[in-house]
């Protein structure tokens, strides 16, 4: 189930057996096609978009960052952060799973295509002045890149490979990122702050860690735009 954060207009209402990166991923990629992209992502922490931020970073999170999406992970065990696909999600397991039994995944989505244009184009929502989500969204620009392009980094910046181990090495010392950035590039620059060199982790439009050189530890280990990242709002400068 996909929404979009604004008009609570739901982008996707798709029945399938799994909920593994590849079964998700063809998914994700229609809606893309057919809405265009979005800057921003909020998901929760279970499959496939789980975050592993203790140990890397997920298939799903590096596949976004590679089509410029920013992947932003809702507080473990605090539903309220994604409060309005919660609500959706009620609706929809009031409507079309609570004493419903489905002869197959056909059956299935016919009854979600059915709640999905109900919820869209039929239903009004008291938080939009009774007017309905599909009134109120307005597809993304920014189209689907049908290739990945190799990523200019611009001087000042050292590029290297991610072992397929998914780790980094640097100044002899190996740091893990994530086995899904296996094999990537990623660009490094190292400063001096009070008398500690630090080195932040550059991947495409996003920062992805900083580790103190000194103490060979990560400072931090999570996705950032390099610019306008919604949560930081101006308050804090990562380069």
């Amino acid at each position: 189930m996909v929404m979009d954060d604004h008009s609570r207009f739901n982008l996707s209402c798709h029945a399938q057996y799994g909920e593994t990166f590849g079964d998700t991923i063809p998914v994700m990629r229609k809606i893309f096609l057919e809405y265009g992209m979005p800057k921003v992502i909020l998901c929760d922490n279970g499959n496939p978009w789980g975050t592993v931020q203790s140990t890397g970073f997920t298939k799903y999170e590096v596949w976004m960052m590679e089509r410029g999406v920013l992947v932003i992970h809702g507080r473990i065990k605090h539903p309220q952060t994604q409060g309005k696909q919660e609500r959706m999600n009620q609706t929809f397991r009031k409507g079309c799973i609570q004493g419903q039994l489905y002869k197959n995944l056909r059956d299935a989505q016919s009854h979600f295509d059915a709640f999905r244009d109900f919820y869209n184009n039929r239903r009004p929502h008291t938080s939009l002045t009774l007017e309905t989500p599909a009134s109120q969204y307005t597809s993304s620009l920014r189209k689907y890149p049908r290739r990945i392009r190799s990523w200019d980094y611009g001087e000042g910046l050292e590029l290297r490979r991610i072992k397929s181990s998914g780790y980094l090495t640097y100044g002899g010392q190996g740091y893990f990122l994530s086995e899904a950035l296996g094999n990537k590039i990623v660009a490094v620059r190292e400063t001096k702050l009070d008398g500690n060199s630090i080195l932040t982790l550059y991947f495409r439009q996003f920062i992805i860690g900083k580790i103190d050189v000194n103490k060979q530890v990560f400072l931090m280990k999570r996705a950032y735009l390099i610019h306008n990242d919604p949560r930081l709002e101006g308050k804090l400068k990562l380069q």
